[in-house]
Order: structure tokens, then C-alpha cells, then sequence
């Protein structure tokens, strides 16, 4: 048989259920209500405000450039912008090929940009500006902002100068510091002048292939004069003396003489003149 519970036995203990009810409802309007005030009062002071705004480091434009075209400033409020619009003004900065923005330590910003390579000087009327490898050309003040990098001249078709970056890119270092000078001459022709007192004429198309060899092939030369080494088909070399003296008024093109070729590996170098040479 069942026990029965008088209901008077089991009103204390439905209070006290109640009671804790109560008591948890309390605790958590009141955890609520702190959590809400904290909030207000960190929104209202000092310590929602941007601190500190850091940017890596950069070499076509400075820190300030970046900070100023990102809208931010210190004492804005941490959390009153959108890293996305951050990342969209300081995108269209010439110069800018990827940028990230991400809050730090609950009161600083860092600004991470990367920017496009230069890869030369271009000419521009009185003046050189740099050359990017996206083909964008920007202004320096800096007369010596790149090391080693040749000067443009002559280049105003933009996809003869993305032909040409494309080459640049494809240089071996070593051969891409000895370049001072490049001359556009036409129908992709080209004119090299070299630090170390060489001249070479080259066609665009498959330039950084055949510069490749240049190192060995100056090794192998004469050391007596300097001059020009002809790269547009075969490979030849003549010295500046001979390249540039007077032609004879009597003597026919095909009469005159020729001069013997210097084996070369990869090529043939003709000392003096006109006979044809093989290039790998």
C-alpha cells in the first residue's frame, strides 16, 4: 500500500524550490545587468579607444601615407569601423598589392601591406618615375629609391612594357645588376648599355634567355677594347673602334672583309664583323 503525503507535509520543500528559483532569476537579472553596465562604461571611457596604429615596413610609401588613406586615428572608437573598408581605402593607393587590417590587444590596430615590386626607372618627360611589375609607374622623390636598376627609355607602348617587366623578372640577379640602360629602338628591338662598359643589342623576345649567357660569353672576350655585343639573332661582337668608324665610300657592303668568329660556348662571337654566328 502506498504512503500517503499530507500536501501541508510538502508545502516547506515546494517553498524552497521556489525560493532558489527566485534566487537564480535574481542572480542572473543581476549578472545581466552588470554585464550590460561594464559595457556601457567601457564604450564611454578611454579604453575603447584606439591606442596604438602600427604599419610593417614599407618601401614605396611611408607609414604615414598608409595611415592617413585608412581613415584611422588614435582615440577613435576600437570598434566603430569595418577592417574591410580600412583594406579598400588603402587598396586604391598606387603601389598596393595586398593589404590586411586586424585589431590587437583589445586597443591597437595593425596595418600589414604588401606592396608591388619595382623593377626599373622609366623615363617620363624631365623626369624618371618607377616601374612597377604590374606595369603602374609611380613617383619618387627618392632619386636613389632602387639599387641597381636599369633606366627605361623609349617605352610608351604599355604591353611593350609589360614584355619588357616580364624579361626583367626573368633575369638572373647577377645580369639584372649589371643593366644601367634600356633603349626602346622599335619593332621590339632593343639597346642594353651595361656598368661594366658593354653595349648589347637584343630584341625583347627572349632577352633574359640570352642574357643568360652573358657572364661567360664577356669572360671569353678580347680584353683589349670594349663593345658591343649584337644578340638579335646570332650572337657577334665588334669593338667600339670598329663599330663606329667611318664606312669606305668605294667598298661595297658584301666586299667587305670578315672577320673571324671567336668560338664562345653556346655561340659564335664574331670579332670583327659582318659573318653570321649560331646562338643555342
Amino acid at each position: 500500500m502506498e504512503k500517503v503525503i499530507d500536501i501541508e507535509d510538502r508545502i516547506p520543500s515546494l517553498r524552497k524550490k521556489r525560493k532558489r528559483k527566485a534566487n537564480k532569476k535574481f542572480l542572473l537579472l543581476v549578472a545581466i545587468f552588470l554585464l550590460v553596465l561594464l559595457a556601457l562604461l567601457y564604450f564611454q571611457s578611454p579604453l575603447s579607444d584606439v591606442h596604438k596604429i602600427s604599419v610593417n615596413d614599407t618601401t614605396l610609401n611611408d607609414r604615414e601615407v598608409y595611415v592617413e588613406r585608412s581613415g584611422l586615428y588614435v582615440g577613435q572608437s576600437f570598434w566603430g569601423f569595418r577592417t574591410k573598408d580600412i583594406e579598400e581605402n588603402i587598396l586604391s593607393i598606387t603601389g598596393v598589392k595586398e593589404v590586411s587590417v586586424r585589431r590587437d590587444n583589445w586597443n591597437d590596430v595593425s596595418i600589414t601591406v604588401t606592396e608591388w615590386q619595382p623593377v626599373a626607372y622609366i623615363e617620363n618627360k624631365v623626369q624618371y618615375d618607377l616601374l612597377l611589375e604590374n606595369g603602374d609607374r609611380m613617383e619618387t622623390d627618392d632619386p636613389e629609391a632602387l639599387l641597381h636598376a636599369p633606366i627605361l627609355s623609349g617605352f610608351s607602348d604599355p604591353a611593350i612594357i609589360e614584355r619588357m617587366i616580364e624579361q626583367l623578372q626573368e633575369l638572373d640577379a647577377t645580369v639584372f645588376t649589371l643593366i644601367s640602360e634600356l633603349h626602346y629602338k622599335g619593332q621590339n628591338k632593343i639597346e642594353a648599355f651595361m656598368n661594366d662598359g658593354y653595349e648589347v643589342h637584343a630584341t625583347i623576345h627572349g632577352f633574359a634567355d640570352k642574357m643568360s649567357y652573358y657572364p661567360d660569353i664577356i669572360a671569353q672576350l678580347p680584353k683589349e677594347e670594349k663593345g658591343i655585343l649584337d644578340m638579335e639573332i646570332g650572337v657577334y661582337f665588334k669593338t667600339f673602334t670598329d663599330y663606329y668608324k667611318e664606312p669606305e665610300p668605294d667598298v661595297l657592303e658584301e666586299d667587305k672583309p670578315v672577320g673571324k668568329p671567336v668560338e664562345i660556348e653556346g655561340a659564335n662571337i664574331e670579332s670583327e664583323s659582318g659573318q653570321e654566328g649560331e646562338s643555342e
